[in-house]
């Protein structure tokens, strides 16, 4: 009887210990401690995702932007990308993705944002690239001042290595330039001491303005105003300014080229800015062949710089600063174009029906602009090269087809023939493809 009572006793404490916890979550109080959570998988594992991060400083002001390389240190397929912008305020226009084996994808969610503050982050869709990654490729323009921003890739391999630019061999060094041979990433950058000069020119025009004239105060501001031109036109046309960022240089003489009207005609600040300017368009020409290798990569690229440049020359009155400036950067830019083309095609493994599609998008371009004009000329001996190199690279492999094969090129190359001007140098190039393909042996 006892035991039976003993029994009761310890089976009714347990129901009511059982009980607490469901009470006590009733009465709003909480209940046991709950265990501790399973720990995050190892990375390659699960949805635990890694983040690699690097800045990229100074974004353009250009209108429309300009292309900002990240490259990863190992091909990784990612989750996400994100944009953080850290200063001023950004508008995203477009991104690229390239994979390790050749693919481009664009990122849908970065085209043509609307424009972020400081603070506001831009974040992709959800990747689920099956490739790795090698770069990300932004177009991006900054609003206000110079923008600073950074870019986050996440992936649940590994954490992404990021570094800002190519992952391209080094510039070869130059001789004299007292940098030991620098490289894209760490290559020279005079604009903000320039842009910091302009601010100085600013203050002590405006001291001037309130002095009198002849009096110290005037002599001395005038003294200062002469001074500070010296240092930035010295500045500007330096070995660091050839070598400084092309987008950053282009972005700033804009400002600078604005600063000019403000002023009375050959006054002090006038000169300042307009002597400053005249020998940063000198040292950008100067630096094109830096600029070929780490801004500028592609002809795509080289050519909406080109169009850039053309388009502002445009809008400025012929003969002045700007209109030179520009002149002569689109003439120096355009010139180099045939022969990146071909370097270009040559490494990505172009054949003939590649060329022929990039000859008639570059005859397009040519008939927008005014018949011999620069524009006009430029993307003509694009038409020409790409149709040399087209007939070229047909020729050696024509033999490969079929007689049949050949018939049908030759119906299609008439078909093409006759969508353009007779003698024009795309009627003429598919008459030479339309003989290649019917003389074969």
């Amino acid at each position: 009887m006892k035991t039976k009572l003993i029994l009761g006793i310890l089976i009714a404490t347990a129901t009511v210990q059982a009980s607490v916890p469901a009470l006590a979550q009733q009465e709003g109080r909480p209940g046991r401690y709950p265990q501790a959570p399973m720990p995050p998988p190892p990375p390659g594992q699960g949805s635990y995702l890694q983040e690699g991060r690097v800045e990229i400083q100074s974004v353009t002001r250009s209108s429309g932007g300009a292309w900002y390389r990240v490259s990863l240190r190992r091909a990784l397929r990612l989750e996400r990308v994100e944009v953080t912008v850290l200063s001023q305020r950004l508008k995203l226009h477009e991104a690229i993705l390239h994979t390790a084996d050749g693919q481009r994808i664009s990122v849908r969610e970065f085209q043509n944002v609307n424009v972020l503050g400081a603070g506001s982050r831009a974040v992709s869709e959800i990747l689920n690239t099956r490739s790795g990654i090698v770069a990300i490729d932004l177009r991006a323009e900054s609003y206000g001042g110079f923008a600073d921003i950074s870019v986050s890739a996440l992936s649940s391999e590994d954490r992404p290595q990021l570094v800002v630019g190519d992952l391209a061999p080094q510039m070869p060094s130059q001789p004299g330039n007292g940098h030991g041979g620098n490289g894209c990433y760490n290559r020279s950058d005079v604009t903000r001491s320039l842009e910091r000069m302009g601010h100085e020119v600013e203050d002590w025009a405006a001291r001037l303005a309130r002095s009198t004239y002849s009096s110290v105060e005037y002599s001395m501001a005038s003294r200062q105003l002469q001074q500070i031109s010296a240092r930035m036109v010295s500045l500007a046309q330096s070995r660091e300014a050839q070598e400084s960022s092309l987008t950053r240089m282009e972005a700033l003489v804009e400002v600078f080229l604005k600063k000019i009207n403000t002023y009375t005609y050959d006054s002090l600040p006038y000169n300042a800015f307009s002597q400053t300017s005249t020998a940063m368009f000198k040292s950008m020409v100067a630096g094109l062949n830096s600029a070929t290798q780490c801004e500028i990569r592609t002809t795509d690229e080289l050519l909406r710089f080109g169009e850039n440049f053309l388009e502002k020359m445009g809008k400025s009155t012929y003969a002045s600063t700007s209109y030179n400036g520009y002149s002569l950067l689109a003439q120096t830019l355009y010139k180099k174009a045939p022969g990146m083309y071909e370097q270009e095609s040559n490494r990505n493994g172009k054949e003939f029906r590649q060329m022929d599609l990039d000859m008639e998008m570059f005859g397009k371009k040519m008939n927008t602009y005014p018949y011999t004009s620069l524009g006009y000329n430029s993307y003509s001996a694009l038409v020409q090269k790409a149709a040399g190199m087209s007939e070229a690279q047909f020729r050696q492999v024509a033999r490969r087809f079929s007689a049949v094969e050949r018939f049908e090129l030759v119906r299609y190359f008439e078909t093409r023939r006759s969508a353009y001007a007779y003698t024009s140098a795309i009627y003429n190039h598919y008459d030479k493809m339309m003989q290649i393909a019917a003389e074969v042996r």
